[in-house]
């Protein structure tokens, strides 16, 4: 079984003074302990880009090729049909295209679903499973 892992759940269980750290990092080691999970361009680039300002320039590079590196995690890129099929959930859902893009990709990739913390705009899009981070 293979998961994507929202950005939001990657950086909380990067940041010891988070008051989601523990229970994003608790939940990150449930979901490998029986799963792959899959990263794209959009949900790395939205971790390396939080943990700059939240860490220095260095902390953020190794943190997030840290993550991209790790044995589970199995990096898909993003097909030009993905994107348009995000561009219409976006203006539908009236969501985010980052997260649009993410949510199709997670269904044209047959994963099982993503775990978040964003469960309101991600709920939006049928058909695709929600694993809340509480």
């Amino acid at each position: 079984m293979t998961v994507f892992v929202d950005s939001n759940i990657l950086i909380y269980s990067n940041i010891e003074e988070y008051p989601e750290y523990r229970i994003a990092s608790k939940k990150l080691e449930e979901i490998l302990k029986k799963n792959k999970i899959f990263l794209n361009s959009i949900i790395v680039s939205e971790v390396f880009h939080k943990l700059f300002r939240i860490v220095n320039l260095k902390k953020a590079r190794d943190r997030t090729l840290d993550i991209i590196s790790m044995e589970d995690v199995i990096y898909l890129p993003i097909e030009k049909e993905t994107v348009k099929k995000a561009i219409d959930i976006s203006f539908k859902h009236k969501i985010r295209i980052n997260d649009a893009v993410i949510a199709q990709h997670v269904l044209d990739s047959k994963a099982e679903g993503i775990l978040t913390d964003n469960v309101k705009d991600f709920k939006k899009i049928s058909g695709l499973y929600v694993i809340s981070l509480r």
